[in-house]
């Protein structure tokens, strides 16, 4: 019993249902050789012997009527299977958590929600766009997109693409202020910088660095709320080049100063991978931040 299995099942139900081994191999694009190893196979399996073979074709034996009944109940579930996995896109339902970084969010992932209801109407993203990192194993999210490898083993993970980041100032401002040189010129000029909790990363760092203490108009943790005061001439700031360059208004200034990349991770936990719905949202993610 233990080298039964679900290919030999096959070919015998489709010998049992078409009546020989000959229409059996044309209804699985097979030869009559081929089914007859697998019915032999799951008759030695079985130890019982299922057809009786003459002239004209197949018998069932009276031992094969059990058998053929629990062998299309199988084929039944495999069918529903197959039909839950390959079934219309459109019949999606249900609720996936996201959890992502503001600026992705709002500037990247918003302007394209419209693409991914038409596509999976019956979907719903619940956003978490915290700075704190979602825990994944105990469910705050089902899929994260985060600036840093997942080390976690439970775990499935992908890196999307490096995120360069630049220095930024808006057209206006450039108007009333002198345009930076070099990096020393930034002394002279007003900064937006990080807040509090993103204030160690090595980009801000940098920044504080080059600025004078006054002259740090505005500190945020928030990347819109930066993004939108850069745009609105307040300062200059350090900005994701991916979202800054959405924003005609703003000029990149300094190019070649040495600030970081981030990289821009797709992870989930290793027991939705064959959730369809967290898989479709997935695939809809690296086709949008994956470029």
């Amino acid at each position: 019993m233990n080298n039964l299995n679900w290919d030999d099942l096959r070919y015998f139900l489709a010998a049992a249902e078409s009546g020989s081994l000959s229409a059996a191999a044309k209804r699985l694009h097979s030869n009559q050789p081929t089914v007859g190893r697998h019915i032999d196979a799951l008759e030695a399996a079985l130890g019982l012997r299922l057809f009786q073979r003459h002239k004209k074709g197949l018998t069932l034996t009276h031992e094969c009527a059990w058998v053929l009944e629990q062998a299309q109940l199988m084929q039944s579930g495999v069918q529903s299977i197959q039909r839950m996995v390959e079934g219309d896109f459109q019949q999606l339902r249900g609720s996936v958590r996201l959890a992502l970084p503001e600026g992705l969010c709002n500037e990247v992932l918003i302007p394209h929600l419209d693409t991914f209801y038409r596509q999976y109407p019956n979907l719903r993203l619940i956003l978490n766009v915290s700075s704190r990192t979602a825990d994944l194993t105990r469910g705050e999210a089902d899929i994260a997109v985060r600036l840093f490898r997942p080390k976690d083993a439970d775990l499935v993970a992908r890196q999307l693409t490096r995120m360069e980041m630049g220095l930024y100032a808006s057209r206006e401002y450039l108007q009333t202020h002198d345009r930076p040189e070099n990096e020393s010129d930034l002394l002279s000029h007003r900064i937006i910088s990080y807040g509090d909790e993103l204030a160690g990363l090595p980009e801000n760092i940098w920044l504080l660095d080059h600025a004078t203490p006054g002259h740090r108009i505005l500190q945020s943790d928030s990347t819109t709320s930066r993004l939108r005061a850069t745009v609105g001439g307040l300062g200059i700031s350090i900005q994701p080049c991916v979202l800054a360059d959405t924003h005609p208004g703003l000029v990149r200034i300094l190019q070649h100063a040495p600030l970081p990349r981030h990289e821009v991770w797709i992870t989930y936990h290793r027991d939705l991978r064959h959730i369809l719905r967290v898989r479709v949202t997935a695939d809809f993610l690296i086709a949008l931040l994956g470029t």
